[in-house]
């Protein structure tokens, strides 16, 4: 059975709603992260496959993430950017975005074994900004809050890729914040498509219709910054 890894402090008719389709994993509070992403899994897991994941120290979650490969990261975590990015990844299709200098190692090593290429962006919440959809066939939506990675994935001129800036960034609600991105709003799954935690926009109905993929929205609000859903296959 798959499993949701999820901010612990989502709400529970939405917890109740993703535990229909899988395990949930509800990620603690990690110390060194400022209030509004201590809870987040994006900012304490890169998820390198279906399966594997690195983890940074000091993160944990309420469940055993039984069935999957959890590698330990070296870097620890800190309050203030960039000293809080390292594990903050976007693993789309063939390729992970990330900003190189911050990169935990163990993630570099990873892509190395599994043939997958690390592209630089400037933007270190390479993972909240942005959200990979697999299409049906075979290439990916990046849809992102960044323009800079956008420019990074149309740089590299391939047709693995299809890149799509969110225009509504600043009506994304992150307590504490100004705004929050996209990436941070959602997860992918393979069966129930893009997990959204909020009501989506006209933007994002039109995407869904045009690159043929399904929404499946959790919450029945603001579209909200919840530090991603980050979608694991046991066993696969």
């Amino acid at each position: 059975m798959k499993i949701f890894i999820v901010n612990s402090q989502i709400n529970n008719t939405s917890k109740e709603l993703l535990n229909r389709y899988g395990n949930i994993a509800e990620v603690a509070a990690h110390d060194m992260l400022p209030y509004a992403e201590k809870h987040h899994a994006d900012m304490q897991f890169a998820r390198i496959d279906g399966r594997t994941l690195v983890c940074a120290p000091g993160s944990s979650c309420n469940e055993p993430l039984t069935g999957l490969n959890v590698i330990s990261g070296s870097i620890d975590l800190k309050e203030k950017y960039p000293d809080n990015i390292s594990y903050n990844i976007l693993r789309a299709g063939n390729f992970i975005f990330h900003n190189t200098k911050y990169t935990a190692p163990e993630i570099t090593e990873l892509a190395r074994l599994k043939n997958v290429k690390i592209i630089h962006t400037k933007q270190g919440y390479a993972g909240c900004s942005t959200i990979s959809v697999p299409l049906s066939d075979g290439s990916s939506l990046l849809v992102s809050s960044d323009k800079g990675l956008i420019d990074a994935a149309n740089k590299l001129n391939t047709n693995e890729l299809h890149t799509e800036y969110f225009e509504d960034t600043d009506s994304i609600i992150l307590s504490g914040y100004d705004h929050g991105f996209i990436g941070g709003c959602c997860g992918y799954d393979k069966d129930l498509g893009l997990i959204l935690y909020g009501k989506a926009n006209g933007q994002l109905k039109s995407l869904s219709e045009r690159y043929n993929f399904p929404i499946f929205s959790i919450y029945d609000g603001p579209i909200t910054d919840i530090g991603g859903i980050l979608v694991m296959y046991p066993y696969l």
